[in-house]
């Protein structure tokens, strides 16, 4: 299923896809990322996101599809900050992740 991450202020337009089987999000090429990434005593995962920018990202485009294991590990390597994965990521309708996975157990 595709998902999205867009924020305007920051010029981020991210597609990816989920896969319902391993909650694995796949951060598609040509996706647009934050050109920044905070560095703070609160958000540990900044070597992590530079580590993966290096190998997948130039001049803030995604240049080859980027696997993440969780849904916040993808939107954290968008955003450049801790972030929420169930509530950043949304579908075409603006439903979050959260609302999805929560209406699909009932």
């Amino acid at each position: 299923m595709k998902l999205y991450i867009k924020r305007k202020s920051k010029m981020i337009e991210a597609v990816a896809e989920y896969d319902f089987e391993n909650g694995s999000v796949t951060v598609l090429k040509g996706s647009t990322v934050s050109s920044t990434i905070a560095h703070s005593e609160k958000f540990r995962g900044a070597k992590s996101i530079e580590k993966s920018r290096s190998e997948y990202v130039e001049n803030g485009i995604v240049i080859k599809d980027a696997y993440f294991k969780s849904a916040s590990t993808a939107a954290n390597f968008v955003t450049g900050s801790s972030t929420n994965g169930l509530t950043a990521w949304k579908d075409e309708s603006g439903n979050t992740l959260q609302l999805i996975l929560k209406e699909g157990q009932q």
